[in-house]
């Protein structure tokens, strides 16, 4: 397995286990995680039970590309999008009011995750097709 290969992986399972570790600690004591990441006055932690239920099962769909981005190729990419894109709406939510000043350090993991994620496949995705072109095609 190769360096970038093996990078890609790790920080693909470091964002699931940190989405998990969301979740599960949303699912035990949401209030706790509300206050702790300063994400504003609620009434109801609904949303956040649903949010969490919702991040843990997306993450299971990262598996298989940290397992062969070649192969889960479309599931490599679309972990990606689906770190940057939420990480963009939280950013406009909390600079248009709408969500309280804690949303940008969730845009800020999801973020730094997802941009480490394009970089690192971009890499890993640029070297195969380097070795490839190295390596004799049987006549």
């Amino acid at each position: 397995m190769t360096l970038r290969r093996r990078t890609f992986q790790v920080v693909v399972w470091t964002g699931i286990v940190l989405n998990w570790a969301f979740a599960v600690t949303a699912l035990a004591d949401p209030r706790h995680l509300i206050t702790m990441l300063d994400l504003g006055g609620i009434d109801s932690t609904v949303w956040l039970f649903n949010y969490s239920v919702l991040l843990a099962l997306l993450s299971c769909f990262y598996i298989p590309a940290a397992a062969d981005p070649f192969r889960y190729r479309a599931n490599a990419w679309l972990l990606i999008a689906a770190r940057l894109i939420p990480a963009a709406t939280f950013f406009v939510g909390v600079s248009n009011g709408f969500l309280a000043a804690g949303f940008v350090r969730l845009g800020v993991a999801d973020s730094l995750i997802g941009g480490g994620e394009l970089i690192l496949l971009v890499w890993l995705l640029r070297g195969a097709r380097v070795q490839a072109g190295r390596t004799p095609v049987p006549a």
